[in-house]
């Protein structure tokens, strides 16, 4: 490696850090407002959510992370959808680069998967879109729910769709799956090689 391309790939790591703290910046604040808004102390949201207070102070300050079904779960305690708890997007139109896009955790581990955020946020929306990229070192994923439907495409490598009740389902390279989002589900490897997907939501209001 050049040092060229040793300064670049810091100012890149540092734009990048700087984006991850904006963005638990934006998702705090609307996660306070919303809170604010329907009167509800903090002590409570965090005993529904299965979490301690001080970590509801953390994300609301912005000094903490959250992963997709803890997102899920506060916008349904909140009584709002997830993307009512994301960055309002200041456009009508959004273009996500390739390489690009929001990370968050897929679970509330530190390991968990990390896809990359895709479509806008902000309230009155209800479309949103993750790339995962899944690879044979990622643990397995947990079980989820929510509402809505989830739209599955795989990009490229093999995935298995697994529910908790019925059989699992196996994708390859430009197949399709779409399933109503409130049974649970997890997906993980249906080979060796690792798999780009893409995840699509739609939440009702």
């Amino acid at each position: 490696m050049t040092e060229r391309e040793s300064i670049d790939d810091q100012v890149e790591a540092t734009a990048t850090a700087a984006e991850a703290d904006s963005f638990a910046r934006d998702v705090g604040a609307a996660v306070r407002h919303r809170r604010q808004e329907l009167g509800m102390p903090s002590k409570k949201l965090a005993a529904q959510l299965g979490v301690s207070a001080s970590f509801i102070t953390q994300l609301e300050q912005g000094q903490s992370s959250i992963s997709l079904p803890r997102l899920y779960r506060l916008a349904e305690l909140l009584g709002t959808t997830p993307n009512g708890l994301l960055p309002v997007s200041s456009t009508s139109i959004l273009i996500t680069r390739a390489g690009s896009g929001q990370e968050m955790r897929a679970a509330n581990r530190k390991d968990a998967q990390r896809p990359r955020l895709l479509t806008r946020g902000g309230s009155g929306l209800s479309l949103k879109a993750h790339r995962y990229l899944i690879e044979q070192a990622d643990p397995p994923q947990d079980w989820f729910e929510h509402e809505g439907e989830d739209f599955v495409y795989v990009i490229r490598g093999h995935l298995r769709v697994e529910f908790l009740r019925g059989r699992p389902v196996d994708l390859g390279p430009g197949d399709a799956l779409n399933h109503d989002g409130d049974v649970p589900h997890r997906w993980g490897l249906g080979s060796d090689e690792p798999a780009e997907v893409l995840i699509v939501n739609n939440f009702q209001h």
